[in-house]
């Protein structure tokens, strides 16, 4: 099958050839892979990622129009997969600010009353960061747990640079708002 065009693949996927899926995934599956391992940063999670985008791209091929490349759609299905992900995966710590999480690994050993209150302290800022809007919480996991360049997060998010800045700046007031109300104890509902 290696001859035919993916126009040619895609029209035989959806006349029901399964072979002719599989040959579009071995075209595309070392690319799709550096696309998740970009954003993830984990190999075994990429792979993971990888599968799911192929297995999400076979389930929609019907709404694929060939306006773009075919790589180009199955990049944003990736994307998509792994900005997914990410929102959903329970962080350990998120350095935001080092000197915030700083205490709770120095303290634990000495005083663990202070220990307990870093922890609280995380805990508060992992619920406030999970409970922003997801436009703003993804830039942010983006920029502060992976340490994604601006550049990068525009890439992958497929926005502007300006647009990636502007939400990082808002979900950092979003997220002291959220953190400040907390201090306070109110609950968001």
């Amino acid at each position: 099958m290696v001859e035919f065009t993916d126009d040619e693949l895609i029209a035989r996927t959806r006349a029901g050839d399964r072979l002719a899926y599989g040959e579009l995934v071995e075209r595309y599956r070392a690319a799709v892979i550096r696309r998740a391992e970009a954003i993830l940063r984990d190999p075994l999670a990429a792979e993971d990622a990888a599968q799911e985008a192929f297995v999400r791209a076979y389930a929609y091929l019907h709404s694929y129009d060939g306006r773009h490349r075919l790589y180009t759609w199955l990049a944003r299905i990736v994307t998509n997969v792994c900005l997914s992900q990410l929102s959903m995966q329970q962080w350990q710590t998120l350095p935001l600010d080092r000197a915030l999480l700083a205490p709770s690994d120095s303290l634990a050993a000495d005083d663990p009353e202070l220990a307990a209150l870093a922890s609280e302290r995380i805990r508060a800022l992992q619920a406030a960061v999970a409970g922003l809007p997801a436009k703003y919480r993804d830039v942010l996991i983006l920029r502060y747990w992976h340490d994604l360049a601006y550049e990068e997060i525009a890439h992958l998010t497929a926005q502007s640079l300006g647009a990636v800045k502007t939400q990082l700046r808002r979900a950092r007031l979003l997220l002291a708002e959220r953190l400040r109300v907390q201090s306070l104890g109110y609950e968001w509902g």
